[in-house]
């Protein structure tokens, strides 16, 4: 074979993949034909030309199964219509299309379809539908959409806003890995049964607001916008773990009947759980927190904060918020509790009933020191102060034994100085004393001096002279004072 004949052949080849691989086109009106007739439209890898207009059809209804396999539809409208059968458009192109009220009575399966601009608002979905894989370039609606089965949305790319007002899933949803650009609105949406939104992606706002979910997954999603949970009802197991909200989380009134998960979590903006509702174990164990989490106002049946992470200058609110159980140690959150007396009881009441006595301990502590700040100058605020340094406001009896210590050592200076006492040569026998020489007391004397008065009373080798008698009975008496706060700062914390 010459390289002429060579050639040819691979020119002539290549044109016939060419044309082999070209779409076939057809008319929409055929397809309509066809429906009208009651045949069942089944194609693959062919381009509608004209507009696919079904919402024209006698009785609005395809009565047969109806499937566009890998086909590009420049415009549709399914406005209206009632698919009796199952309805595929698996890998299909669309341009303009709408589904508005639309009821699908089997299987719809948009799987690995994708829309320039579609709309979904007011569809029926009886049977299982399928959009796993689609993708959305502009925004969406699905509002007021029912779905009687499951709604599989998994790995789905929404690139414009997504609207799911209103509607109900009453069967298991997933949502995971979807990819939402936009805003997406699920505002009074009802998810009665799993909804699962694992590793999915919210760029925009997310807005469940009056959302009712059940056993909802959100397991390491990422809201990149603000995440609005407002008065949303969270029954079943209600899971956050490992998720990530770059924005603002609001789940402000919303109430979570059963348990909760939100540990491993990062809340990069403000944590919002203001007259939100727990009724039963909530856990942000190893969550991490860069802004304040407010909880006023709230109710916590059982909560878990093990481990968890807050960021310097970050607050933990807890204005009249209901404590029933708040695991966590005070060392933890000792930096980050906002300050008011209401919240701060309720935490020293919450580690009584837990049995962590030093967490109590040092959690009313901070309490009163916090309370004392806010006083203004006055015998109460004296008082507190007082109290504070002799005893640590009752909870820290080693600081009664400090005081106790530097008064010793401060008396037994002062005697030892200003040759305060002296001791007689020998013993006294008698009330006066006889053939005595006194001598000057050592350091050593005037520390066991001080010492016995403190406890009791001075030894009787040892006299006080001139106005150093009036400082014996200072000291005697604030031996008594410290003595009897030592041993009642002790009593309490030993006797607990």
């Amino acid at each position: 074979m010459s390289w002429l004949s060579l050639v040819f052949a691979i020119v002539l080849a290549m044109a016939l993949v060419s044309l082999g691989g070209a779409q076939q086109s057809l008319p929409a009106q055929k397809i309509l034909s066809q429906i009208a007739a009651g045949q069942s439209v089944h194609y693959d890898g062919i381009a509608i030309t004209g507009d696919l207009d079904l919402s024209t059809l006698p009785g609005a209804q395809v009565p047969a199964s109806f499937a566009l396999f890998n086909c590009t539809i420049p415009d549709a409208s399914f406005e209206g219509i009632t698919f009796a059968e199952d309805a595929f458009f698996w890998g299909s192109s669309f341009g303009n299309a709408s589904f508005e009220r639309a009821t699908f009575l089997g299987r719809a399966d948009f799987a690995n379809t994708s829309f320039r601009q579609a709309s979904f608002a007011g569809c029926t979905f009886y049977q299982p539908a399928l959009f796993g894989g689609a993708l959305f370039e502009n925004d969406l609606s699905f509002e007021d959409t029912a779905f009687g089965l499951d709604a599989s949305f998994h790995d789905v790319r929404f690139l414009g806003k997504v609207d799911f007002n209103y509607s109900d899933f009453d069967s298991y949803s997933y949502f995971a890995a979807a990819e939402f650009s936009g805003d997406a609105f699920f505002s009074d949406v009802d998810l009665s049964a799993t909804s699962d939104f694992s590793a999915a992606t919210f760029s925009g706002q997310a807005n469940f607001i009056r959302s009712r979910l059940n056993e909802p997954y959100f397991g390491d999603v990422l809201f990149s916008g603000p995440a609005q949970f407002g008065m949303a009802r969270f029954s079943g197991l209600t899971s956050f773990g490992g998720a990530v909200f770059a924005d603002e989380a609001g789940f402000g009134l919303a109430r979570f009947s059963d348990a909760a998960y939100f540990s491993g979590a990062h809340f990069q903006d403000l944590a919002l759980f203001g007259l939100a509702r727990f009724e039963d174990i909530v856990t942000f164990q190893d969550a991490r927190f860069d802004g304040d989490l407010n909880f006023k106002s709230g109710s916590i049946t059982s909560l878990l904060f093990d481990e968890a992470e807050l960021k310097e200058g970050s607050r933990i609110i807890l204005n009249d918020t209901e404590i029933n159980l708040f695991r966590a140690h005070w060392k933890e959150i000792q930096d980050h509790v906002a300050w008011q007396p209401g919240a701060y009881l309720a935490l020293v009441e919450n580690y009584r009933r837990l049995g962590w006595l030093e967490d109590e301990d040092d959690c009313y502590y901070q309490y009163r020191k916090l309370d004392q700040a806010s006083k203004g100058w006055g015998w109460s605020k004296i008082i507190d102060i007082l109290a504070w340094l002799s005893c640590g406001y009752g909870v820290r009896p080693s600081y009664a034994v400090v005081w106790s210590l530097l008064t010793i050592l401060i008396f037994g200076l002062v005697f030892w100085i200003g040759d305060g006492i002296r001791r007689s040569s020998k013993p006294l026998s008698g009330p006066v004393e006889k053939d005595s020489i006194p001598e000057r007391a050592t350091l050593r004397n005037a520390l066991f001096f001080s010492t016995m008065i403190f406890l009791s009373q001075g030894p009787i080798d040892f006299l006080p002279m001139g106005r150093h008698r009036y400082y014996v009975m200072l000291e005697m008496i604030l031996g008594w004072l410290l003595l009897a706060l030592f041993l009642v700062t002790l009593g309490r914390v030993m006797i607990r």
